[in-house]
């Protein structure tokens, strides 16, 4: 036995079959903390209240509840085995979990052995305020009750503040000492202890079997008689003591169990030690002197941990606030209420609302907070100024940057040779009609040949400008080239670049291989819907071209309204007299009567404030000069005009449009307005985009758009259409399912509906209906061919609507089949037969008429006979022998065989009486019965 350092504990071992050989080790005390290692020693076991790593998690779990992270720890460290010191290493290696990373302790050694002035105290305890508002005393109580009274001189007890202190065991002299000392008010101390100060307890449950009195009883005696310690009254033994004897009686009862059990492995030091684990021995002492001592899978001591605060009207530490179970490693929190001092009782704060060191900014001075606002609203407004200076300047540098941009300057190389005709079939058939004049225009774009190029394997349009002196980009022009590509718009003709000459100017667009908006018209037979497409694509481009720097286009007519291959109109020419203004010839010269686009041929669209100028144009292009928007919107109109000339019946006719037609009045109102001789008068771009597709019901998005709308209704159409017509085959083809099953049992009907072959069947039990009307022939003598039909149709309905009510076919009446239901067929047909005579007889009592029926039970055969007009039909010597019945029954009575009889004789449900011996015609004598009713 080993006497550990401060008495805390022995350790014992069992003796092996060698001197080396360590059979199993029970350590009590803490003398050897790595002997509780399961993985370095198996065969430990320990009994020691003393467990490190409930300890440690205790704390760790604590402040994880209440979310501390900052931790301070000053421990004793005066002995290296010493219970605060350990507690402190098990604080510092082992106390790192996973899920709560951000734990962080900061550790302060003492040795209280040399003496620990109040000077390095209040030094330790300064230290500990600039990092942590949470801090573990871990010293005996003398030390731990100057540490708070050091805490309160230094105004350390405020509620912000949360001290924890430890003890091993439940101890008396722990309160006693912790109260006073010396001379000194003691109040001092217990107002410290109220306000910031949790003590952790161990072993603190206080429960106790009654079978431990005799055994505390046999200490103390011992003691006193052996030992000559004498115990003071209510005094019990101590922890050590316990854990000591209960070690070595287990470890007796253990090795008691395993010889009983395996004596092979009594010397087996791993098995041993796994006996002492929870539920391992049950021994009948352990239940009389219950002491709460359980050793888990690992060979530790369970042990419960309380932390307690100071309760002033009893003057010492209970069991208040929160409770630890290692048995269960569970922290119970809410054990008991706890008073933080703080507003709304919440937990002390990890990091104080002002800080450390009190110098938040929300903690300042009044006086300073109040110009806060006012520095924050000068802030405010100077980043805001700088921010908007920055964008501002950003701006100007990269409007200033696109000006220097020189995107539109072409080499003559990068565009190939002139295509011939023989490439482009589509164009040879138009001959050239181009001029001086006319080669400045995009007009005949479509119908010449010799102005495409390639460039990059993309057909484009290229036209000549000549020019008497160099092109020099002016910042207007710069500004005006920038807009041009800005504005790429699916309206508008795109200007691919320029090859600048000496003599000339070459502009490069993309190209529209339909021609201009006159040369479609003129060529194509289109009905209304393509021409509203292409108005609405007029209307659009000029939208983009007023919302632009460029404002205007100056000279718009059907000239200069191109259509490319997908059918969209572009607008083209759009600021080249901007470009060209200064550079062209000057003015007299005369102009071609054969050119396409000249004054006289765009009369129409020119406006009344532009003709009374009286000015001689000497090219068309210098209208754009003095005209504005108003201008656009005549030449619109006018445009609109023209499209509405061109086949007009078509547009007021076209029963195939997939869109409302206008009426004319309503595109005249338009053409009206946009076409004032006060330019203030006319209509803006946007107003006139919301008059035409209002009026007109006209959508955006060009011909093909138009064209995939107008299919996509057509399809819909077509769809609604076939499933109206499959809608009504189903109803016809589910009306003839009713007949046939009318006319077939529904069984047979499902096959012949899936073309299976209908097998004929053979049934061995099966109840035959067979009746006659007596009375019919006079009947018939005495009525019309209308009145016999009514009365015979107005029976069957009868019949027909009391059948269903029973498992029966109509046939000859039949039960049994086409679907088999046992020994049932004779009772269904039996009741069918009474109800049947009951409803002729309200029928056809008052004409004079009755009805006699036969049944017989038997087998039969049935199939369906025929593919054209198929029946279902029954063969055998039943079906005759229920019809010869029927024809020698009586009058208003039911007459069946004895076979029938006998399966419906045990019913009590009917009456049968025996008629006797008759002789039916082909039969011979038959023993008959009469049903006579139910």
């Amino acid at each position: 036995m080993h006497e550990p350092e401060d008495n805390l504990g022995v350790t014992v071992y069992g003796e092996g079959s060698s001197p080396n050989e360590v059979t199993c080790r029970l350590t009590i005390g803490s003398a050897f903390p790595e002997a509780h290692h399961n993985s370095l020693y198996p065969t430990a076991v320990s009994f020691s209240p003393l467990n490190f790593a409930v300890w440690a998690k205790t704390f760790v779990d604590i402040f994880k509840h209440f979310q501390w992270s900052s931790i301070s720890v000053l421990y004793d460290s005066g002995g290296r085995n010493s219970f605060y010191s350990q507690l402190a290493d098990n604080l510092r290696n082992y106390l790192v979990p996973a899920d709560y990373p951000k734990l962080s302790l900061q550790f302060f050694e003492v040795d209280s052995g040399v003496g620990i002035t109040e000077e390095r105290r209040q030094g330790l305890l300064k230290l500990t305020n600039l990092t942590s508002r949470i801090i573990i005393l871990a010293f005996r109580a003398n030390d731990t009750r100057r540490f708070m009274v050091s805490a309160a001189a230094l105004d350390m007890t405020k509620p912000e503040y949360v001290y924890f202190t430890a003890e091993p065991f439940r101890s008396k002299e722990f309160y006693e000492v912790l109260r006073a000392e010396g001379g000194e008010d003691p109040t001092v101390a217990k107002e410290a202890f109220r306000t910031s100060l949790f003590q952790l307890t161990g072993s603190c449950s206080t429960q106790r079997a009654p079978g431990l009195a005799g055994l505390y009883q046999r200490i103390e005696e011992r003691s006193r008689m052996e030992y000559g310690v004498r115990y003071a009254d209510n005094q019990e033994p101590s922890e050590i003591a316990l854990a000591s004897y209960f070690s070595v009686k287990t470890l007796g009862i253990v090795i008691n169990a395993v010889l009983t059990s395996d004596p092979s492995q009594s010397r087996n030091g791993t098995v041993l030690a796994k006996q002492f684990s929870n539920n391992a021995i049950n021994p009948s002492w352990m239940l009389d002197n219950q002491t709460g001592i359980n050793i888990d899978s690992s060979g530790d001591r369970a042990m419960d941990i309380c932390v307690q605060r100071y309760n002033v009207e009893a003057d010492t530490f209970s069991r208040t606030v929160m409770y630890y179970d290692s048995a269960l490693a569970h922290l119970t929190p809410d054990f008991g209420p706890i008073d933080w001092r703080t507003p709304g009782n919440a937990p002390a704060k990890n990091v104080p609302v002002c800080g450390y060191d009190g110098a938040a900014p929300n903690c300042a001075p009044q006086a300073a907070l109040l110009t806060v606002p006012q520095i924050s609203g000068v802030s405010v407004g100077i980043a805001l100024f700088c921010t908007l200076l920055g964008l501002f300047a950003t701006w100007k540098v990269r409007k200033e940057f696109a000006l220097k941009d020189e995107w539109w300057k072409m080499s003559k190389d990068a565009i190939a040779a002139t295509e011939t005709a023989q490439h482009h079939p589509w164009l040879s058939s138009h001959p050239s009609r181009v001029t001086k004049n006319s080669a400045f225009s995009l007009s005949t774009m479509g119908k010449d040949p010799k102005h495409i190029r390639r460039m990059k394997g993309v057909a484009v349009w290229v036209t000549k400008v000549q020019i008497v002196r160099s092109f020099t980009p002016t910042r207007n022009k710069k500004i005006t080239l920038r807009e041009m590509k800005m504005i790429a718009h699916g309206n508008l003709v795109h200007l691919v670049g320029i090859v600048v000459e000496p003599s000339c100017l070459q502009f490069v667009y993309e190209f529209c291989s339909k021609g201009s908006l006159d040369h479609l018209l003129n060529k194509m037979n289109i009905d209304w819907e393509f021409r509203a497409a292409l108005l609405s694509d007029l209307l659009e481009g000029v939208s983009t071209l007023h919302a632009s720097v460029l404002r205007r286009h100056g000279y718009l007519n059907p000239y200069t309204c191109l259509v490319d291959k997908r059918f969209t109109l572009k607008i083209a020419e759009c600021g080249l007299y901007d470009l060209t203004s200064d550079i062209l010839p000057p003015p007299g010269q005369e102009e071609s009567q054969t050119a396409t686009l000249t004054f006289s041929n765009a009369i129409r669209w020119i406006p009344p404030e532009i003709k009374k100028l009286g000015r001689k144009w000497s090219n068309l292009r210098e209208i754009a000069g003095v005209a504005g928007p108003e201008a656009d919107i005549y030449a619109v109109g006018g445009i609109m005009s023209s499209v509405m000339e061109e086949q007009d019946d078509v547009m007021l006719r076209s029963e195939g449009s997939s869109m409302s037609l206008a009426k004319p009045m309503d595109l005249e109102r338009i053409i009206a307005a946009c076409q004032y001789s006060n330019p203030n008068s006319r209509p803006g771009i946007e107003e006139l985009k919301k008059a035409f597709y209002h009026n007109t019901g006209v959508r955006t998005g060009g011909f093909l758009e138009s064209l995939v709308r107008r299919m996509q209704k057509y399809a819909l159409k077509l769809e609604y259409a076939v499933k109206d017509r499959t809608e009504a085959l189903n109803i016809e083809r589910r009306l003839c399912e009713k007949l046939l099953v009318e006319m077939l049992p529904k069984p047979i009907v499902e096959m012949l509906l899936s073309g299976c072959a209908i097998e004929p069947e053979h049934f061995h039990g099966v109840t035959i209906f067979f009746s006659v009307i007596v009375g019919f022939v006079e009947f018939v003598a005495s009525q019309t061919p209308l009145g016999v039909i009514d009365f015979l149709n107005h029976v069957f309905s009868s019949f027909d609507d009391v059948l269903p009510t029973y498992d029966v076919y109509k046939v000859e009446v039949v039960s049994g089949l086409p679907t088999p239901n046992g020994d049932l067929h004779a009772v269904e047909i039996c009741r069918m037969s009474l109800h049947l005579l009951a409803v002729f007889r309200r029928i056809a009592d008052d004409l004079e008429m009755q009805i006699q029926i036969g049944l017989h039970s038997g087998s039969c055969a049935a199939g369906v006979v025929g593919s054209k007009r198929p029946r279902y039909c029954l063969f055998g010597d039943t079906v005759n022998t229920a019809s010869r019945l029927a024809s020698h029954g009586k009058p208003s009575r039911i007459h069946m065989s004895a076979t029938t009889c006998s399966l419906v004789v045990d019913q009590p449900d009917f009456l049968t009486v025996e008629r006797g011996v008759i002789e039916l015609k082909g039969k011979g004598k038959e023993r008959t019965f009469w049903l006579e009713g139910g």
